[in-house]
């Protein structure tokens, strides 16, 4: 991955590609810089109507409707024709299913139209723009030190409940082939010294694939982005065991077998989420003028699926899904 062209190549061979279900299985959800606990109640005040009321169950995970009758999730997750996606008590069953052989996103048709959905952002200026966060991750487990200085907490129990956090839009990549332009955000502890952290700063975990990014233009919200993959796993020594964690500093760890350099200058881990305004066309092009800008938003539910990684350039990556 080179950051600074904004390329990021994909690895042709999976470090860990375990064939995914919707049904059985674990996740997680937005774990917070600051917080021990998960914000798992709707966001009110200023982040009020920000995209929580649009995301339903798939499975384990996320979905968010788009249009009358569509809804799109991550393609890596899986899911199919006959299961269901709910959102707000209400089921709707998928009646057909279109891959983009271009990105990591899957749009979904159902039987029942649905009362509202989210309207898609159709600019180029995320960079920059704070985003919400919402997914089905895990819970924040044990401290990571390098000595006795914490870099960040373990992956901690998943018990698929969603979540929100926020996080600042740092820089949009090209995934290459299969995978196209996705938004990057770091998981910082500082506002200084190069971080853009925010309040309410979130990273995602197992489970969070398929998860929602929304971000503000003009006083209204739109989605973004649909979660991909996040930085992991690490070890502390050469020879030690690999551990999945949110890490806000990678120096003094080994992130894909290399000892990452411990500097006085965090080295915050990077996560993706594949771009919505950059697969529009594809997107209006199965969902119609329903899709239209300034609409509400809804989500489905797949099954079980465990987590992957891919090597992403020289970095190593998670799926955020178990």
């Amino acid at each position: 991955m080179q950051l600074g062209n904004h390329t990021l190549k994909v690895s042709l061979i999976a470090l860990g590609l375990i064939a995914s279900t919707l049904c059985e299985g674990t996740s997680s959800a937005i774990i917070l810089h600051d917080k021990q606990y998960r914000n798992r109640s709707t966001p009110t005040g200023s982040y009020a109507n920000s995209g929580w009321q649009h995301t339903g169950n798939w499975g384990n995970f996320l979905g968010v409707p788009i249009a009358k009758n569509h809804f799109v999730a991550a393609s890596h997750i899986g899911g199919g024709v006959g299961q269901n996606f709910t959102l707000n008590g209400n089921t709707h069953k998928v009646t057909a299913v279109y891959n983009d052989p271009n990105s990591d996103l899957n749009v979904y048709k159902v039987d029942k139209s649905f009362s509202s959905w989210a309207a898609l952002y159709n600019g180029s200026t995320e960079v920059g723009k704070t985003a919400m966060l919402f997914g089905r991750g895990t819970q924040k487990g044990a401290e990571v030190k390098v000595g006795s200085t914490r870099k960040g907490w373990k992956w901690g129990a998943a018990d698929k409940l969603k979540s929100w956090g926020r996080n600042k839009v740092r820089s949009t990549v090209n995934g290459g082939s299969g995978l196209g332009s996705v938004l990057g955000f770091t998981f910082d502890r500082t506002s200084s010294s190069g971080g853009d952290k925010v309040d309410q700063e979130g990273i995602f975990s197992a489970g969070d694939s398929s998860g929602a990014v929304f971000i503000n233009s003009s006083n209204k919200w739109y989605l973004a982005g649909v979660i991909y993959s996040v930085e992991t796993p690490y070890k502390t020594s050469s020879s030690g065991s690999t551990f999945d964690a949110a890490i806000f500093d990678k120096g003094g760890l080994y992130y894909n077998n290399s000892l990452v350099s411990d500097t006085s200058t965090d080295n915050p881990a990077f996560m993706y989420a594949t771009r919505i305004s950059t697969n529009r066309s594809w997107i209006n092009g199965i969902t119609g003028a329903s899709a239209a800008p300034g609409l509400g938003a809804v989500v489905p539910e797949p099954a079980s699926a465990m987590v992957l990684m891919a090597g992403l350039g020289m970095l190593g990556l998670r799926r955020s899904r178990k």
